[in-house]
């Protein structure tokens, strides 16, 4: 496939989650997503000097990044889809995974060719399932990220 013009679909994007160094066809994608968002925050460390007449100088310093998604909670038939179970595994054991928060068109198998992917690794910080009355089960999932992110041409 060739890269995505335009306006990208935000129902094409999903999450991939993968116990690190494991094969990528290990990796789970996470079923039933209602929205996922990925944060970068730079910090800034406080270089001023007398020179600077009154202003505030500021360099770079840290980075950091959170993945997050939400999705709806249902339970899985032995061998199908992922679950909610799944993930909080993941949070329980303190896997550190990799994760893509890459581009798959509508219902298609695999990811969209061509296009881009952000590959990070990182552990699940928190996850929360909540069920209010006569409303769907949905949960919510932070993910802090721990090391560079990789922002890469998702291979053919």
């Amino acid at each position: 496939m060739a890269l995505t013009t335009g306006i990208i679909n935000g129902s094409d994007l999903k999450i991939m989650m993968v116990a690190n160094a494991s094969p990528e066809a290990d990796g789970i994608v996470i079923d039933n997503v209602t929205d996922c968002s990925i944060s970068v925050t730079n910090e800034f460390r406080d270089s001023t000097v007398k020179a600077n007449a009154g202003y505030k100088a500021l360099l770079p310093g840290m980075t950091s990044a959170t993945l997050n998604f939400s999705a709806m909670y249902a339970s899985k038939a032995a061998g199908t889809g992922t679950s909610f179970e799944d993930v909080s595994a993941f949070q329980l054991n303190k896997t550190k995974l990799d994760i893509y928060f890459t581009h798959v068109i509508g219902s298609a198998a695999a990811a969209n060719a061509g296009d881009f992917e952000y590959k990070v690794l990182g552990y699940i910080e928190s996850l929360e399932l909540t069920g209010g009355t006569e409303d769907n089960a949905t949960y919510t999932c932070s993910v802090q990220i721990v090391e560079t992110i990789v922002r890469q041409v998702i291979p053919a």
